[in-house]
């Protein structure tokens, strides 16, 4: 069997076909799984049905070759397969299609690493992927790429890592429930979708992503209050804003204006400082603003932000009459 020194150790079932390698399936118990680019020298282009999931796929009807990625540490029988143990995988570059149910049940599995090359997902690809959350997507701005296949196959939240060759863009997919409504006897069914996440989902045309509806569609988040998600929205368009326009740049600054509590608390869960930098940079908050946050701040013991914030408010003494004298225990 030929090995492949890597950084996970996993048994790779593969076929030749006309110009690359199909790698058919996955067998390891390790949390983190990176595929190789290349075995045999020929690139890796595609990805079996049942690639990692707890069912073994039927690979007889193909003329298959075994290669063991190791990480040369140890010496040890052939891996185990355990699907659930699985909590990321990175695709390579050179693939070029996913296969259908590939990480079915992979319960554990937190996030994907894709490129674009990849053109097709397979149905059912991310089925019982419970845990999934978190997609890094290497394009650049108007690639085609998978994004609108993998986000369709789930209903949740996920966090998208746009990582251009000079920019880098960070988004928020949020969640929607979807249900059919039975409206009487003659069982005619109405569709009935809650949530913002449907609407964001369709700013993906003919698969390349539009900033512009994605910024539109955020007035969806408003109408519906969800003042939460629209700040974490609005802080990573704003951080990293490609693409981003001086409208859409404008009604994410309001919407932190308007919500500031939500959008101090967000980073303050996620206990993200260089955020709350970035939203202190960005100057929505008033002076009482900056005082209820730093109240925040000390009621959940976080006193790096604490810190942060009574510089913020000492800056703003000179742009307002001052408030009561307040004092904090750090």
């Amino acid at each position: 069997m030929n090995q492949i020194i890597c950084e996970n150790e996993a048994i790779l079932l593969c076929t030749k076909q006309d110009v690359g390698v199909c790698i058919l399936r996955c067998r390891t118990s390790d949390p983190v799984v990176i595929l190789p680019e290349t075995i045999h020298d020929l690139p890796v282009i595609a990805l079996g049905d049942y690639l990692c999931a707890e069912r073994e796929p039927d690979v007889s009807k193909y003329d298959v070759f075994e290669v063991r990625l190791t990480t040369g540490e140890r010496i040890s029988s052939a891996p185990v397969h355990n699907a659930r143990a699985i909590e990321r995988v990175v695709i390579p570059s050179s693939v070029h299609s996913i296969g259908s149910y590939a990480f079915y049940n992979c319960y554990s599995l937190r996030a994907l690493t894709v490129h674009s090359g990849v053109r097709a997902v397979g149905h059912g690809a991310l089925m019982n992927c419970t845990a999934f959350q978190t997609i890094d997507l290497y394009a650049e701005e108007g690639e085609k790429t998978c994004l609108s296949d993998l986000l369709g196959q789930t209903s949740g939240e996920i966090a998208v890592d746009l990582h251009q060759k000079y920019a880098e863009a960070r988004l928020i997919f949020p969640p929607f429930n979807e249900e059919l409504e039975d409206l009487g006897p003659a069982h005619i069914f109405q569709r009935r979708i809650e949530g913002a996440g449907y609407a964001y989902r369709q700013c993906i045309q003919n698969g390349v992503l539009s900033f512009l509806q994605y910024d539109g569609a955020f007035e969806r988040l408003l109408r519906i209050q969800d003042y939460d998600t629209a700040c974490r929205v609005a802080l990573l368009r704003l951080r990293w804003p490609v693409g981003l326009s001086a409208q859409a740049r404008e009604v994410y600054l309001t919407c932190l204006r308007e919500h500031p509590t939500d959008a101090v608390r967000t980073l303050l869960d996620s206990r993200d400082v260089p955020g709350l930098s970035a939203l202190l940079s960005f100057g929505v908050l008033d002076r009482s603003g900056l005082s209820a946050a730093c109240d925040l701040a000390r009621q959940m013991g976080q006193t790096e932000a604490l810190a942060l914030l009574l510089a913020a408010l000492d800056r703003s003494a000179g742009r307002a009459a001052p408030l009561m004298q307040k004092t904090y225990d750090l």
